[in-house]
């Protein structure tokens, strides 16, 4: 008998092929005297769209209110409307049906997504066969050979992972609830498309509370005394004492205190010289390596999520989409073999290191930090040169392979620390100041990651007296800084945080991410915040969020129709969530609470209509005054037109349809459409297939090649 091995990926499937050696590909799989292989891509199946619940023919699937008053009893799936899905489906429905397979082996991604979506395809077609056979799960933290042989040796009894399949039904279950019933919901009453959704909604909000922060903002004027000394040595340091701040209606009380600074010392009130022992940051999760490229190299969160795909993929690193930044204590004898190897490679010589030893340190491994997969890392396979990758790969790989070596270095990194506190004694007050410095004594994880730089003090001694140049200045309170996609990351994983800014991930923190206190997945946060930013609600400037006036509508809108789908509401459903994977709630639990949630706010009869009437989608920014380009009948506008501004795309060229998302293309900073279109006609009345770019001078070029 044989194993059908169902991968997520046809590149999946050729890489387990390869692992097992001596197949031959039969058409669209391929198969020896042990195994087949096929794969699908991507999604086979869909859930049925609430229309085809209705019976809705296809010419009648205007959305009306009183659909809403149907909620199914059991959700089903559809094969999606794509002749080579369709042919897929079909193949992989033959080949379990064959008399010679008895086992089928779920070989999707490890993460929720990939257990849904191989099983889902596997019951489906149990359910239409009207038999069911064996079926087991393969999980590749990495996609190595020596990786997949070991897990074909180790196959896992399905049942070992049902609880992740059961909470990522309920995941889709609830995100289909509210995004079917919410988007109509709100866009019949609003008379126009608004997309929504449980995670949707909190990123908006996120962003329109710091937009409402920064557009409520009153600036105050204050002063403030700030002091400059000589020390010994002739360095001038400046100390900020902070208490010396005085409103703008003081400015007797700045001003004496600015004579009595010019008329008597500071003193150095205490010297504190320690070495401390550093450690390096800890493993990236997928959260802290998006942070980390946007932070250092302005990547999105989709960049570094696609770059680290195609390593993972290309099995020079481990599985991305994980929410940990800790190893399984189980994997410390693959790490050993790791650093075996890492350690003769000529990827080591490029750093300063002949004195130092690796090993896998105890506090890298936790295991009840750790539920699907472990941390980012390299694998066993290296590459012989950095020069295999692309300029974006070589990057990402150069960052994920410095933080490993970081963690697995011996030397210990050794810091001179001092801090040396200053006193001044004014007429009514006390006040006192510090400054600190560093010194590294020995590199240590320095060596492969440095994120300390040395600043020396000058030579302090306690009881020394220094007199100071002090001066007032009057200054101006600043407002909060916009959203980065950084901090928004941040907020999606930590939502209650007070200090959102910190990069470390306490104890916890870990408590509340293990149990489901978040926002969304890792997997699925990047996407959320490119479908935002696609719709229209928010739109990057520079390096921020801005919320647009779309944004703002719908943000209003949720306001006057009562929907509290806010952080705190959405981290309570992933907390349900997280119930269901551990048993603690079942499915239909789930999806009650959700119904009957809907259900209170569809009664409501509340009319938002004029909300929206000037809330329009942003395509872009207009490439001559950089005002937004918004939609219109005729073409893609610039919205400076009154001010004489005159440039547009029009929505016919050359006969030919120009979609919304090719003027984004178009928009964007390469001024290149993605795609070619078919399908052009010249004056002549010839066809001819072609990409747009835009001209500087605003007009639409085409580029044949």
């Amino acid at each position: 008998m044989k194993q059908l091995i169902i991968a997520e990926k046809p590149s999946l499937a050729q890489k387990i092929t390869s692992a097992i050696g001596n197949m031959k590909r039969v058409g669209d799989f391929y198969e020896n005297d042990k195994y087949i292989v096929v794969s699908v891509f991507g999604h086979l199946l869909t859930l049925w769209d609430l229309d085809d619940y209705l019976n809705k023919e296809e010419n009648n699937k205007k959305w009306e209110l009183s659909d809403l008053n149907y909620f199914p009893d059991k959700f089903k799936y559809k094969i999606k409307s794509d002749t080579g899905i369709k042919k897929r489906y079909e193949l992989i429905k033959q080949l379990i049906a064959r008399n010679d397979v008895d086992t089928i082996v779920n070989a999707g991604d490890s993460d929720r997504e990939g257990e849904v979506l191989i099983n889902i395809v596997i019951y489906n077609i149990f359910n239409e066969l009207r038999r069911k056979k064996i079926v087991t799960r393969i999980w590749l933290e990495e996609q190595t050979e020596q990786t997949i042989r070991k897990e074909l040796r180790h196959q896992r009894p399905i049942k070992d992972t049902e609880n992740l399949y059961n909470e990522g039904r309920a995941r889709m279950y609830l995100d289909w609830l509210y995004g079917i019933y919410l988007t109509r919901y709100i866009s019949i009453n609003a008379k126009t498309t608004l997309p929504t959704g449980r995670v949707i909604i909190p990123a908006v909000k996120f962003i329109y509370d710091r937009y409402m922060e920064i557009e409520n903002f009153v600036p105050t004027k204050y002063y403030k005394i700030s002091c400059e000394i000589s020390a010994k040595n002739g360095e001038v340091i400046t100390l900020d004492f902070k208490d010396m701040k005085y409103d703008i209606d003081k400015r007797a009380d700045a001003e004496r205190l600015e004579y009595e600074l010019k008329n008597n010392p500071i003193i150095v009130q205490k010297v504190e010289q320690k070495d401390v022992t550093k450690q390096p940051h800890r493993l990236f999760s997928l959260p802290s390596l998006q942070n980390y490229m946007n932070k250092y190299y302005k990547w999105s969160l989709k960049k570094t999520l696609n770059v680290a795909q195609v390593l993972y993929d290309n099995q020079y690193t481990t599985y991305p989409r994980t929410n940990t930044e800790y190893l399984a204590e189980q994997e410390k004898e693959k790490f050993e073999e790791l650093i075996n190897i890492l350690s003769k490679s000529e990827l080591i010589n490029s750093y300063n290191c002949n004195n130092i030893t690796l090993s896998p340190h105890k506090r890298l491994f936790d295991s009840s930090k750790v539920e699907s997969h472990s941390a980012i890392t390299i694998t066993s396979k290296l590459p012989t040169s950095l020069n295999e990758f692309t300029d974006d790969e070589k990057i990402l790989y150069r960052v994920i392979l410095n933080r490993c070596l970081a963690n697995f270095c011996d030397e210990k990194c050794i810091v001179a620390e001092t801090k040396v506190t200053f006193c001044f004694k004014g007429y009514d007050n006390n006040y006192t100041t510090s400054i600190k410095g560093q010194v590294i004594r020995q590199m240590g994880y320095l060596t492969f990651e440095n994120d300390l730089q040395n600043k020396s003090l000058a030579p302090f001694k306690e009881g020394e007296q220094y007199y100071c140049r002090p001066k007032l200045e009057q200054n101006t309170t600043k407002p909060p800084q916009s959203v980065t996609e950084n901090e928004l990351n941040k907020f999606f994983e930590k939502p209650f945080k007070k200090n959102i800014n910190d990069d470390e991930t306490t104890d916890e923190d870990y408590q509340n991410i293990l149990n489901g206190v978040e926002i969304g997945t890792t997997a699925t946060r990047a996407d959320i915040l490119e479908k935002i930013k696609n719709v229209g609600y928010i739109q990057m400037k520079k390096n921020s969020l801005i919320i647009t006036d779309k944004g703002i509508a719908f943000i209003n809108i949720l306001n006057k129709l009562n929907i509290n789908l806010w952080a705190e509401r959405t981290a309570m459903m992933s907390q349900d969530l997280k119930k269901v994977y551990k048993n603690q709630l079942t499915i239909n639990d789930v999806v009650a609470s959700a119904k009957s949630e809907i259900t209170q706010i569809l009664s409501q009869h509340i009319d938002v209509s004029n909300e929206i009437n000037d809330a329009k989608e942003i395509i872009g920014e207009c490439p001559f005054c950089h005002k937004p380009v918004y939609e219109n009948k005729k073409g893609y506008g610039c919205s400076g037109y009154k001010e004489g501004c005159k440039f547009v795309i029009w929505k016919s060229i050359c006969g030919k349809n120009i979609t919304k998302a090719d003027a984004q293309d178009l928009l964007n900073p390469k001024k290149y459409m993605t795609k070619k279109k078919k399908g052009f006609k010249s004056k002549n009345g010839k066809t001819f297939d072609a990409k747009l770019y835009l001209a500087d001078d605003g007009s639409i070029g085409f580029e044949f090649n």
